[in-house]
């Protein structure tokens, strides 16, 4: 009895610790679960983390690989780069090569110009002093031909005294007076027959020019030019022969006083006389093609055109060129617009008229004509021109408002060479011009009519 109070009681015992121990992995059980649902949740977080950083790993390799292309793009041009550069330095140090190579040349070429240079002045002062040899030369040929000239004039002159003073009736007749007195005209009248003709240089005669009303120079293709005295009954006489030039004469013009010539000529130069003593003054040398004009801008400058399409300015007291500018024709023909101011106007071969400052490089004015500009007369108030084109008409030109102001023009008129020239009358009445079959015409500057063609024993 006791023994099973015992077994009784220890198993009661045991159950109450079985129960306990039962508790206990309950609540063993609850926290395991607990933890699962802890541990549950985390796995979640873990992997929703987890995607995250996946997308962020992926992202990231896109852009690394982004990048890494980038960087072989950028490797490869730096590479080029570097080739350019290594080029570039190459270039640089074969070009500061060539730089000092070139400097030493320059510093060579320079000292050669600077002894050129030197060479040249020696040169020019030596030309000077041949032209003035040369000028020395013909000035005492021309003043043996005038000693011989007044030599056979005085032996003429004494053999007439001698003849007439044996001869009573030509004494009687010296003492008559059998010049004609001729009528006083006002202003210009046009001429209706020939007056006189002479052959006044050995071929052609490009030039005629008055230097009082009763003296006037010729020039042309005979390499001379001279100067006759017409008397009253319009006969010339020779006064005087101006030589130098080794071509022919194209161009005369004469200073305001009347005392210096200046002539152009096909031998690419300028010659200066003095009319008085028929002496060369100068020569003006420096255009390498036939000089077409040369004018007068003031008593100590000169202005010339070449068919080298180059316009020089000379200055008479050096004998030197000051200036030259090239309007990129070449030019037929130069007239001063006013001495006083040194400006002038250039008709050349592309048809354009140029007025010009002689102080400045480029044209204050350029008029486009019809036809190439062959000959150019000055008004005597400075401002008009007559423009002689090869479209066969005259133009008269208003050199203040660079206007045509009149046109000229005849069924027969033609202009056929570039040396053909017009002429404006002394009181501004007239104006006329030579055609190539010899006739003169002449037109009313007014009205534009054509007054008259002189053609009756004139030019053949």
């Amino acid at each position: 009895m006791s023994d099973d109070l015992i077994r009784l009681r220890r198993r009661s015992s045991t159950a109450e610790a079985s129960s306990a121990e039962l508790k206990n992995l309950r609540d063993e059980l609850a926290e395991v679960y607990k933890q699962k649902s802890r541990n549950d949740q985390s796995l979640i977080e873990a992997n929703r983390k987890l995607d995250q950083h996946e997308a962020v790993l992926s992202n990231m390799t896109k852009e690394r690989d982004k990048l890494l292309l980038e960087n072989k793009k950028l490797c490869a041009r730096i590479s080029e780069l570097e080739c350019s550069l290594k080029k570039a330095t190459d270039d640089k140090q074969s070009l500061y090569d060539e730089w000092i190579a070139l400097s030493a040349l320059l510093e060579t070429k320079t000292n050669e110009l600077m002894q050129l240079q030197q060479e040249r002045l020696i040169l020019i002062n030596k030309i000077r002093d041949l032209n003035e040899q040369h000028a020395n030369l013909f000035n005492t040929e021309v003043d043996q031909q005038q000693e011989r000239r007044q030599r056979r004039i005085r032996e003429e002159i004494a053999k007439a005294c001698e003849d007439t003073s044996r001869d009573e009736r030509a004494n009687a007749a010296l003492q008559q007076s059998t010049l004609p007195t001729g009528d006083v005209v006002l202003g210009d009248a046009v001429p209706h027959e020939v007056l006189s003709k002479a052959e006044v240089n050995e071929g052609e005669v490009y030039d005629v020019l008055w230097l009082s009303t009763d003296v006037y120079a010729s020039g042309g293709s005979d390499k001379r030019v001279r100067i006759w005295r017409v008397d009253q009954r319009g006969r010339p006489s020779k006064m005087s022969t101006l030589v130098g030039c080794n071509n022919a004469v194209t161009r005369l013009d004469f200073d305001s006083e009347s005392r210096l010539l200046l002539g152009a000529s096909n031998d690419h130069g300028v010659r200066l006389w003095n009319v008085d003593n028929q002496r060369l003054v100068s020569s003006f040398m420096g255009h390498t093609d036939r000089v077409s004009s040369a004018r007068f801008l003031s008593t100590h400058q000169v202005v010339s055109g070449s068919n080298d399409r180059l316009i020089k300015l000379w200055d008479v007291r050096s004998q030197r060129c000051v200036r030259s500018v090239f309007p990129g024709s070449t030019i037929l023909d130069i007239v001063g617009i006013d001495r006083a101011a040194a400006t002038f106007i250039s008709g050349h071969f592309d048809r354009k008229l140029r007025f010009w400052d002689s102080r400045n490089q480029e044209p204050v004015h350029t008029m486009e004509m019809a036809g190439k500009v062959t000959s150019l007369n000055m008004s005597s108030d400075g401002v008009h021109v007559l423009c002689s084109t090869r479209d066969d008409t005259l133009s008269l030109m208003d050199v203040r408002k660079y206007q045509t102001v009149h046109i000229y023009s005849a069924e027969q008129y033609r202009t056929s060479s570039d040396l053909s020239r017009c002429v404006l009358s002394p009181g501004m009445e007239y104006c006329a011009a030579g055609a190539p079959d010899g006739n003169i015409f002449v037109w009313n500057i007014q009205s534009t009519k054509l007054e008259k063609v002189l053609h009756k024993g004139g030019h053949e």
